[in-house]
């Protein structure tokens, strides 16, 4: 057991704390320390997600937790929060064992077009304040997450120092020192709207990584953007997002230049990022793009994580706008009622009082000001007709009536002869209801309507219901909310127009494909991070043709053969792979070894012996020049 450890500081990496130890301790070798702290030599040093912590914790007594260590010192919470449950439990469950080969893959990190920082980033503020608050200074988990160019505390732009996160010595452990040498990065032409953006990123990383969130279930994340689509628009009510309505707004509010900076460029197509992260999670999303997304949706990571409920109206009691009310502008509303606006998909508050006044508008609220807001009166009340009454008999003017009752002199003069209030003024003539309209009354007029609506089909039988109901709108309202399937049986059914003249020429077809087709094979893994396997399906996707080479490739044999025969097979992919990792090694000057090429290229030792054999001669080449 250790008798000294260094006490963390506030968002301080683990891989800091560690390297603080080793200068600390006076240690002259990096393994020495290694051994000290995890009972053995061959633990390798990781700046985010270090595995076996349970033996670091075992060696440093019960003073420290795992969930402490993981969620405050380690970029576990960042990563965790919008992983599957599931998943989530299983990356802590290899920080602590000694399973940390499988953590970046298991994530997604790995294969993510969202890289992650190559070097330790600081911010100069931080350093001067940790100079004269603990005499030395530190790695910050935020400075290093991806997206964060800017200081959430001093909202100063970011230095990228020379101390690399991945060390030559895989046992190291880089400590901060405030003069080592950094580059401030450069941010020059960004306009205000593109650097507020980055400075909201980066604020909203340092609440991710000091408030461990994690999914309540596997698509909880993925439901919430859903309910949001829908409020603004961009996704029906079944749930069908409108992707180009979706990815025009997207592109409006971020600049190509901003998401490029953010490695998130958006481009029209299935397999694109944005139109996936909308699908249901099966494979894990970079957090930096959800918090995009976020962004995009103006909302809040409490809201996303069901910490907050999407409170359109802000929360409740609202005030009552009742001018006849006593407690006029005071919040003791307690019943409100959202719903969805058929027309804009916006919410719509509906608000009811005790005094009876009940009134709606459409939300959501921007501004406080917007509490004072009514959009439509549906029911006066008896308060507000008791007020209107005494008003009356007292003689009052109609202006004066209508400016303080707050009403137009129509609605006063309407309800006055509701009311059959003595008035001396020109009253409108009101049809007279009936409280309690006999149930014979109603299907009297429910058939009246429905023998009219039958006659308009008779009379015109070539129109549409679109058509029908301009035509009689009261007859189609009183039906559509009285008797909504008697309307949807008895209507005109949508016709599809077919021309007979629609003929696909599959010759001509055949030959633009096949362009298509030649074009992408000549750029196939052009300034692509890895090699993908060319195959129906791959070239398929990447013409965005995928449905018409699987369904009617009989209909297409020119393409067809082509893509036969350019299509590779597995020994000949993994030749490939085997290729590209040579050419990518050389390009950064590593050395040509066996265990490198199978590790870099993703082969296992069962290979073929058609290409053990090729990776042994490239090997022996290299070798040889050398």
């Amino acid at each position: 057991m250790l008798h000294w450890f260094p006490t963390p500081y506030p968002d301080e990496l683990l891989y800091s704390v560690l390297a603080r130890y080793h200068v600390w301790s006076g240690n002259t070798s990096p393994k020495m320390t290694v051994e000290e702290l995890f009972g053995k030599r061959t633990v390798r040093s990781v700046w985010d997600l270090p595995a076996n912590l349970n033996m670091l914790l075992s060696q440093l007594g019960s003073y420290w937790g795992a969930d402490q260590l993981i969620n405050n010192h380690t970029m576990y919470p960042y990563y965790a929060a919008f992983l599957l449950p599931k998943q989530a439990k299983q990356v802590k469950k290899s920080m602590l064992n000694s399973k940390g080969s499988t953590i970046h893959t298991r994530i997604g990190v790995s294969a993510s077009n969202v890289k992650v920082k190559i070097n330790l980033w600081v911010c100069g503020g931080c350093i001067k304040e940790d100079m004269d608050t603990y005499g030395e200074t530190y790695w910050r988990r935020v400075h290093q997450a991806p997206g964060v160019f800017v200081c959430p505390k001093h909202e100063s732009v970011l230095e990228e120092t020379v101390a690399s996160v991945k060390s030559q010595n895989q046992h190291e452990f880089i400590v901060a020192t405030p003069d080592v040498e950094r580059t401030k990065i450069r941010l020059d032409g960004l306009s205000k709207e593109e650097i507020q953006l980055l400075l909201d990123i980066s604020k909203e990383t340092d609440s991710l990584l000091n408030n461990t969130r994690l999914q309540a279930n596997d698509n909880a994340i993925r439901s919430k953007y859903m309910e949001l689509l829908k409020q603004k628009g961009y996704a029906s009510v079944n749930g069908m997002v409108k992707r180009d309505r979706l990815y025009q707004s997207f592109g409006a509010k971020f600049s190509d230049r901003s998401l490029e900076l953010l490695q998130s460029p958006v481009k029209f197509q299935e397999t694109d990022w944005l139109t996936m992260i909308f699908q249901k999670h099966r494979k894990s999303f970079h957090p930096l793009r959800h918090l995009l997304v976020m962004m995009y949706l103006e909302t809040e990571l409490d809201h996303l994580f069901g910490k907050k409920e999407y409170q359109p109206f802000g929360k409740g009691p609202w005030l009552c706008l009742n001018v006849a009310c006593p407690n006029h502008r005071k919040p003791v509303v307690k019943d409100l009622t959202v719903t969805i606006c058929y027309d804009t998909r916006k919410p719509v508050g509906t608000f009811r009082c005790d005094c009876g006044f009940v009134f709606s508008r459409r939300g959501p609220d921007q501004n406080k000001d917007d509490q004072y807001r009514v959009g439509t009166i549906k029911d006066y009340g008896p308060v507000w007709k008791m007020k209107l009454t005494e008003l009356v008999n007292e003689g009052n003017p109609l202006t004066e009536i209508a400016k303080e009752m707050q009403a137009d002199r129509a609605t006063i003069k309407k309800y006055a002869a509701e009311l059959e209030l003595k008035v001396p003024w020109k009253l409108p003539k009101i049809e007279k209801k009936e409280v309690n309209e006999p149930l014979e009354d109603f299907e009297a007029q429910l058939n009246v309507r429905k023998n009219k609506w039958h006659e308009l089909q008779k009379e015109y039988p070539e129109k549409s219901k679109t058509e029908l109901r301009k035509m009689v709108p009261d007859v189609y309202a009183f039906l559509y909310r009285n008797d909504r399937d008697w309307l949807n049986t008895h209507s005109p059914v949508k016709k599809r127009i077919q021309s007979p003249y629609q003929r696909v020429d599959w010759e001509k077809r055949d030959k633009e494909l096949l362009k298509q087709v030649k074009k992408v094979i000549r750029n196939w893994d052009e300034n692509a991070e890895k090699p993908t396997k060319i195959t129906v399906t791959s070239i398929g996707r990447k013409i965005n043709e995928l449905s018409l080479l699987q369904k009617k490739a009989d209909k297409l044999p020119k393409t067809m053969e082509y893509i036969e025969k350019v299509s590779e097979g597995t020994v000949a992919f993994q030749k490939k792979r085997v290729e590209f990792t040579l050419e990518k090694l050389r390009k950064e000057n590593e050395p040509i070894l066996e265990w490198k090429i199978y590790k870099k290229a993703g082969l296992r030792p069962t290979v073929s012996n058609e290409v053990k054999r090729l990776i042994t001669l490239r090997t022996t080449e290299y070798e040889t020049v050398k």
